[in-house]
């Protein structure tokens, strides 16, 4: 679903057939991924929510809304696939397409960051001996920091917080840029928002714990 909407959100490269389509695809796997969790919305009244587990359904609700609302206002601006239904007219239907895929961007990206540590953890798995386990956990934090430096640069390059308040809805396409310098920027926006996901998830995990120590020790 991560490369899939990478490639969708370069709608000036692939063109309108190929982005509906691939927007399909997307949101059979979305309906896929959620069945597969169902598990997750049948206990989300169960159990206590500490700080992490809001934050997590936050997100997890905010990109079901950003998905559906992406898939909605497809259906209503669709040229190719879905030309043939008589949808009720949306004012704004495109707008707000836009303002529904680049949240769910964003939204995936954290999305991510609050799963990076399984995430790692299967690729620690990987590694067999120890020495390996450790360089590559070193190598890959000083990679994570170096694309989240970018990523700071590439979101304000490609202007993403003016799409998230719908100050811009039209994406500018540089025709003399190498599409792969587009997928980088992208990429690195990503990596910037799940490493500030995935650092302050640590902290408060790390607060809580803390706080629980020093409860016990008071007791």
């Amino acid at each position: 679903m991560t490369v899939l909407f990478f490639i969708m959100m370069a709608y000036q490269l692939t063109g309108n057939t190929v982005h509906e389509i691939l927007g399909i695809s997307l949101f059979a796997l979305f309906i896929i991924h959620n069945i597969l969790n169902l598990n997750w919305y049948k206990a989300i009244y169960k159990e206590k929510y500490t700080a992490v587990r809001v934050i997590r359904t936050a997100v997890n609700l905010l990109l079901l809304l950003s998905m559906l609302g992406m898939m909605v206002t497809a259906l209503v601006i669709s040229r190719t696939v879905f030309s043939f239904i008589d949808m009720i007219d949306i004012p704004f239907a495109r707008e707000l397409h836009f303002l529904f895929a680049y949240w769910g961007f964003i939204l995936m990206a954290i999305h991510l960051g609050l799963h990076w540590v399984m995430i790692m953890g299967a690729a620690r798995k990987m590694a067999k001996n120890s020495e390996r386990t450790k360089a590559f956990a070193i190598g890959f934090r000083l990679a994570g920091i170096m694309i989240a430096v970018y990523g700071i640069y590439a979101f304000f390059k490609r202007q993403i917080g003016s799409y998230l308040i719908l100050y811009n809805s039209y994406s500018f396409w540089d025709y003399e840029e190498l599409a792969v310098f587009y997928f980088i920027d992208y990429l690195a926006i990503m990596g910037l928002c799940i490493c500030i996901t995935h650092y302050v998830i640590k902290r408060i995990q790390k607060t809580q714990k803390g706080r629980l120590e020093s409860r016990r020790k008071q007791d």
